[in-house]
């Protein structure tokens, strides 16, 4: 199975966000990653609804959105609208609730329902036990190396156990293993040996510049072939 690549919009440089969408475009990426943050389930504002209709006017690329909001279930109706491929949320965005799991379950439902694929994130904190409830309801397990919220840190080594554990049972579930947070071509070639099969890309494909990203997404590729 081809190892995706779905660079990071958030850490892309937003004032000239349409010129790197089509660098990274051309550079044969599979995907494009969008963090929806809201200042409320993390410090971070990004951007909300309104900048992924248009990054999805701009590219034919399938976009996958990761919600890191308090409310996920308010924003499922205008994604499906807008035609985006996959949506994930967190269960700590559920935790706190009276009915947290069963709201979790009806948010994946609800996904899958709207044509999308449903996917829950997995903090460096967040036990994986969290699949044994939920494994029937979702297509996409995104195993976070680092805390959710800013772009630029440092890979958690600590966390390739967890993506080899849960990367075992969903090959068995035919679910997709992502992870995010600090890849670059050698952290995402540890994370492809331990099952990964779709890395979330940030500063190792924007840092040198929009005519430096051809160069990284074929670095970051030739890592990660399997």
């Amino acid at each position: 199975m081809r190892v995706q690549i779905a660079p990071s919009v958030y850490a892309s440089p937003l004032l000239r966000v349409g010129e790197a969408l089509d660098a990274v475009e051309a550079a044969g990426v599979d995907a494009l990653h969008l963090d929806v943050m809201d200042g409320h389930f993390v410090p971070a504002i990004s951007f909300g609804v309104l900048f992924v209709r248009e990054i999805r006017a701009r590219t034919s690329l399938p976009l996958d959105v990761h919600l890191m909001v308090a409310q996920p279930e308010n924003l499922l109706d205008e994604l499906a609208a807008i035609g985006v491929r996959g949506v994930t949320v967190h269960a700590e965005a559920f935790a706190a609730r009276p009915d947290g799991s069963r709201e979790l379950g009806e948010v994946l439902r609800t996904i899958r329902g709207a044509g999308m694929r449903a996917g829950i994130a997995l903090q460096p904190g967040t036990s994986d036990t969290v699949f044994d409830v939920f494994e029937a309801d979702i297509d996409d397990l995104l195993v976070m190396t680092v805390e959710p919220g800013a772009s630029g840190q440092s890979f958690r080594l600590d966390q390739i156990e967890k993506i080899r554990r849960v990367s075992a049972r969903a090959r068995i579930s035919g679910i997709q293993v992502a992870v995010d947070g600090g890849i670059n071509p050698e952290t995402g070639a540890a994370c492809v040996a331990a099952g990964a099969r779709y890395l979330v890309v940030g500063s190792a494909l924007f840092s040198g510049g929009l005519d430096g990203i051809a160069s990284a997404v074929s670095r970051m590729r030739g890592a990660v072939q399997t």
